[in-house]
């Protein structure tokens, strides 16, 4: 299968001691609830866990909302992650998605790309997933390719070629939710909305760590950077789990966001309650969206997908050049799929 198409959007990453802010510095706050393994030990090779994942709702001028895992290298430069987002600048809707990044010499790179080798046939990044289901997602050292897991599947690698510092050895490990706003004072939930120690909260579970040659060990991680623990935190806390998450600011007339599973929406585009558009999407595959906004039967399962699909067409990045314009062409999409708040549930 082809690789999939880079996408240009904001990331960050958690802060560190010694470790530099992210350069990445498009007018965005990155706000975190992570979760943090610093001694590895000889278990280097990579992580995972299982991830509750959510449905998140993203406030007007936001960039993004996510849970994922990070690997860095000991100097937080070189850096491997997965997870998933809600991000109308990344998948032009506001559905929950599949995506990975990586960072070469402490520079961002794009979404779904930047020289990533697809290899699942079935599945890919870009693909929707299911809210509130659990999912195994891994990131896993094999030679010097960095190989990129869900639910049990390789989804292809990031070879190690692309880091003209060789990065063959995690530093340490994050596990968190993250949300790009438009101010630290977001009106963005993260995770599902509920506090960290809300037992319906987004979760991740069975943290793991790889040994070389592919062996799986359990973490032993603990709470990192909270941004504003007031608006989301990290709850429900063990070494190899934590939940995450919280509804953002509150009062003050924010309206919480509203989502297309509130709105009984699997595709297309209907109002938020709050007054903007709401954009649910395109179906995945051949499946079309019904006068009902909802999606009609979808490939077989194991039927090899498109790579052609709607949903991979949308943005456009070339690594290290052209960021600012398609920026700025991403600015206009995220124009069009603004967000607001509902009143709370």
């Amino acid at each position: 299968m082809e690789a999939s198409q880079d996408r240009y959007a904001p990331k960050g990453r958690v802060p560190m001691p010694g470790v530099q802010a992210s350069p990445h510095a498009d007018p965005v706050a990155f706000l975190y609830a992570a979760y943090i393994q610093q001694q590895l030990g000889t278990n280097r090779a990579g992580a995972g866990a299982l991830m509750k994942q959510g449905d998140p709702g993203l406030a007007a001028g936001d960039s993004h909302t996510l849970g994922e895992i990070g690997v860095l290298s000991a100097d937080g430069r070189q850096i491997v992650e997965i997870g998933w987002h809600v991000d109308p600048l990344v998948n032009d809707d506001l559905q929950p998605r599949l995506f990975i990044f990586h960072w070469v010499d402490g520079q961002p790179t794009c979404y779904n790309g930047g020289g990533f080798v697809q290899v699942s046939t079935t599945m890919k990044p870009g693909m929707r997933v299911s809210a509130g289901a659990t999912a195994e997602y891994a990131i896993e050292l094999r030679g010097t390719d960095w190989w990129l897991s869900y639910q049990g599947e390789d989804l292809g690698y990031f070879p190690g070629s692309l880091w003209p510092t060789p990065y063959t050895a995690a530093g340490y490990v994050q596990w968190f939710g993250e949300i790009a706003a438009a101010s630290a004072s977001s009106c963005s939930e993260m995770g599902n909305g509920a506090f960290g120690n809300d037992p319906m909260a987004s979760s991740m579970h069975d943290l793991f760590l790889f040994a070389a040659g592919g062996a799986r060990v359990p973490a032993n991680a603990r709470t990192g950077t909270v941004t504003n623990p007031a608006q989301w935190s990290v709850g429900q806390t063990t070494p190899t789990s934590f939940s995450f998450g919280g509804p953002g600011q509150r009062g003050g007339g924010c309206c919480t966001p509203n989502t297309c599973a509130d709105a009984m929406a699997e595709c297309g585009s209907v109002p938020d309650r709050c007054g903007a558009p709401l954009a649910c999407g395109a179906c995945d595959g051949f499946a079309p969206c019904s006068p009902t906004l909802t999606c009609g039967a979808a490939p077989l399962p194991g039927e090899a997908l498109d790579p052609t699909d709607e949903f991979e067409e949308s943005g456009c990045c070339q690594t290290g050049q052209g960021a600012m314009t398609a920026w700025v062409a991403a600015l206009g999409v995220l124009l069009v799929l603004r967000r607001r708040r509902r009143p709370s549930r």
